[in-house]
């Protein structure tokens, strides 16, 4: 998860990932300071970004709607197999 975290003292904020089981150790500010985590609001990070499939021969929106445009044109994903 990405937890955001405030330093009280000069309020420099940073953005660290961490297991959920490690979101209340603190990293310690550029300062010295213990930060603290602070609620944000939601975010997405996005992983995926739109594309032109020249082999679907359409763009590409997420993974989803290639999986959609897949199964709409009789096609599946062989990649790997038969490969030596």
């Amino acid at each position: 998860m990405l937890y955001s975290y405030e330093c009280p003292s000069c309020q420099l904020q940073k953005d660290e990932f961490r297991s959920v089981a490690k979101r209340n150790d603190s990293p310690v500010c550029d300062c010295g300071v213990k930060m603290k985590k602070i609620i944000a609001g939601y975010r997405v990070i996005g992983d995926f970004s739109p594309y032109y499939d020249e082999n679907l021969e359409t763009h590409i929106k997420s993974k989803q709607h290639r999986k959609q445009v897949m199964k709409e044109k009789g096609v599946s994903e062989g990649y790997g197999r038969g490969w030596r």
